[in-house]
Parts: structure tokens; sequence; C-alpha cells
């Protein structure tokens, strides 16, 4: 009886094993942007291995659509899950993805004509720096 509750642990646990290996989502983080010189929301995903791993990351910067937010690919587009499972299957390689929030006054991914919004030169947000790793400057 005991060899068998061993052996039921033990299945489970390697069951188990192919779970834990998920990304990381965190939709609710600002970056004080000084070219902007405003805040700015913005979501992130961390691959499974990001806060082991001393490699460096390529950064996908995942824009949404008019009227959305930087949780729309996270609650819509299911970043999560489809991330998680292209990396395991071998059609994308790990990454960091960063949805920046355009829904502000200012409505868009793109510089203003007058010259005060120079949104294409405020590379953010500074993920590096944030997350404890080397990253972009603002």
């Amino acid at each position: 009886m005991k060899k068998a509750i061993q052996l039921l642990v033990l299945s489970f646990l390697i069951s188990m094993s192919g779970f834990g290996q998920t990304g990381k989502v965190f939709d609710q983080l600002t970056h004080t942007s000084k070219i902007l010189k405003t805040e700015r929301n913005y979501a992130i995903y961390l691959p499974p291995d990001y806060e082991t791993s001393q490699r460096s990351y390529p950064v996908l910067y995942l824009l949404h659509g008019k009227g959305d937010d930087q949780t729309g690919w996270i609650q819509f587009g299911e970043v999560l899950r489809i991330t998680d499972d292209a990396i395991k299957e071998g059609k994308a390689t790990p990454m960091v993805i960063v949805m920046p929030d355009a829904n502000t006054n200012r409505l868009g991914y793109f510089n203003d004509i007058r010259g005060d919004w120079n949104y294409e030169a405020g590379r953010q947000p500074c993920v590096g720096n944030s997350l404890g790793k080397k990253g972009y400057d603002s």
C-alpha cells in the first residue's frame, strides 16, 4: 500500500511538472516617460525562465487598437496562453512582450505634428530597469 501511494504521488508530481512552466503577466504597471513628460501605463509578459536565466531576451511591443488599453491583449487576446504555447511548441523564441497603453488624452502610438508629443522617440517602457535587468533608456 505504501508503494502504491508513493507511486501515485510521484506520477502526480511528474504530470504537474509540465504545468509549472508558464510565463507571467503584469498588467497594472506604470513608467514615467521623461520624453512624453507623463506617466505611462503598460502591461508586460515575461517568459517562463525570465527570473532564473541570465540571457538577454528580444522585446516585442504589442500595440492595442483604438478604444482599448494595455490590458486588452491579456483579457481578450490571451497573450499568456498563446505565447506560452508557442514557446513550448518551439514556434517562438522566449521573449519579453510589452503592451503599452495609448488610450490617453493623446490617442495613438505616433508623434504629434506640433512636436510636443514625440511618442516614437520615447522608447518605452524601461523594461530591464524596472525588472532588475538591462533595459532601454527613456
